[in-house]
């Protein structure tokens, strides 16, 4: 073959400031690539994601340049300097959409952590079929495609967590569901490495490994943002900030309000005052 070949190619544009609230899709298609198929660019709006059916192919983003095969997926990073290229000896064959909304790098890193985006995914994910839901609203274009395209991304967003972790959606390993109800029964313990170990019975590096795959977090980062919902509710239930750190563990008043601001960019009388709608002054 000579000549790339659109087997789709669809557009859209969302209504103005939708992008800023929700998710949508740009642009879409499947394409068979010539050998001398490539797109470089410095920035793009959105986000691309790839996916290889047949073939492979070279992504350049995030400043590595790493091949792709069939059966896995890329995530593009279109704010840094970018581009794909085709095998020229097996150029591929792709589905791929352009991804539109609000903090997409951030989105980008609650999937794929620190690591390169790209994902091999697990057998019972089949992708196809989503595409072929995207393709079909598209070409409709029916009213309320803003609020259809914002469904399907979310669809799409779930079924890659579950395929990264290679589980269902309410599956967790057994030593890893031990030990997260564990900590939720005893937030205010430290939960070091051997407390994990003990409970899970797996090694340090086993537990923390399960934490990152299924959870997409430390098992600190984990505890903290525990800690921190169940501070919520003691706050709102009128206990002192100094009563709150104690009960979630945290080491003192400033420990838990420098926790608790860095996630919610307020500090806990401020929120505890908003959340009651009040104006009275605490004394914590």
């Amino acid at each position: 073959m000579s000549e790339t070949t659109f087997f789709e190619n669809l557009h859209y544009v969302p209504e103005p400031g939708w992008t800023l609230a929700a998710a949508s899709v740009l642009r879409a298609g499947k394409v068979k690539a010539a050998p001398d198929y490539r797109v470089l660019r410095a920035a793009h709006p959105g986000q691309d994601i790839l996916y290889c059916l047949s073939g492979a192919g070279i992504v350049e983003t995030l400043g590595e340049r790493v091949q792709i095969r069939p059966g896995q997926l890329v995530w593009i990073a279109n704010e840094e300097r970018h581009g794909h290229f085709a095998d020229r000896k097996a150029p591929w064959t792709l589905l791929w959409f352009r991804l539109d909304g609000p903090n997409l790098p951030a989105l980008r890193r609650k999937l794929f952590g620190d690591g390169f985006p790209r994902a091999t995914l697990a057998e019972s994910v089949n992708l196809v079929p989503w595409f072929d839901r995207l393709f079909t609203a598209l070409r409709r274009r029916e009213p309320g495609l803003d609020l259809r395209l914002n469904q399907l991304v979310a669809e799409f967003l779930s079924m890659i967590d579950r395929g990264l972790a290679g589980s269902g959606p309410r599956e967790l390993p057994p030593a890893l569901a031990q030990a997260i109800t564990a900590m939720r029964g005893n937030l205010s313990l430290a939960w070091e490495a051997e407390d994990l170990s003990a409970v899970s019975g797996l090694g340090p590096s086993q537990i923390r490994r399960l934490f990152r795959k299924h959870l997409r977090a430390s098992p600190r980062q984990w505890l903290i943002r525990e800690r921190l919902m169940q501070a919520q509710s003691l706050m709102v239930a009128g206990r002192s900030l100094a009563q709150v750190a104690e009960l979630c563990g945290f080491c003192d008043v400033y420990h838990f309000s420098r926790e608790f601001k860095r996630s919610t960019g307020v500090a806990p009388s401020s929120w505890r005052r908003s959340e009651l709608g009040t104006s009275q002054i605490e004394r914590d």
